[in-house]
């Protein structure tokens, strides 16, 4: 993409543009940040409404298989480096300095784990790295099967809920080694 074509499509100057954004990969970084922040915001927005481990569970879960979900994992895995090294700066940069503090990943397991110990769902809350590798061990089947439904032909979205709900409540067993990390 050209900046002469973002100033088309949005009708403003491009040394307008130029005032704001110090370069394309800024403005494309800036532009992915947004959509990220919006997106998060209404994960976080989703889970405060939830009531109880197993409905909070579900936005997680849904979330991924939705269409932005699989568009914003297909992106990631997709990607294999491949991203110009001036806009992975620029999403280092302008991220670092827009998302401090707990990231969202963190946020939203902290709630889901602190209602499933709390009800009594799940039998210990675990460390840091626990809590987040938990997490991410359960949405690997549901990433899967979002982005290549056909190659798991008979088994559908539920029964892969199920299952990654087994994974995560699995890893808080009071028998697992889940340490302080």
């Amino acid at each position: 993409i050209r900046m002469e074509a973002v100033a088309k499509a949005s009708g403003i100057p491009k040394g307008t543009i130029y005032e704001h954004f110090h370069s394309k990969d800024h403005l494309i970084a800036e532009t992915i940040l947004w959509s990220l922040k919006k997106e998060a915001e209404e994960i976080c927005r989703k889970m405060a409404a939830a009531s109880g481990f197993t409905a909070m569970l579900n936005v997680i879960f849904d979330w991924v298989g939705s269409p932005r979900g699989r568009t914003l994992f297909l992106m990631r895995f997709m990607d294999g480096g491949k991203l110009p090294e001036g806009l992975k700066r620029e999403l280092y940069c302008s991220g670092k300095r827009d998302c401090g503090g707990l990231d969202t990943a963190e946020q939203v397991t902290d709630a889901l784990i602190r209602s499933g110990f709390q009800e009594g769902v799940l039998e210990t809350e675990g460390g840091r790295l626990a809590r987040q590798t938990a997490l991410y061990s359960a949405l690997a089947p549901l990433i899967a099967y979002s982005m290549f439904p056909e190659r798991y032909g008979g088994i559908g979205w539920e029964e892969v809920k199920t299952y990654s709900q087994r994974i995560f409540m699995g890893a808080f067993r009071k028998n697992e080694t889940m340490g302080k990390g």
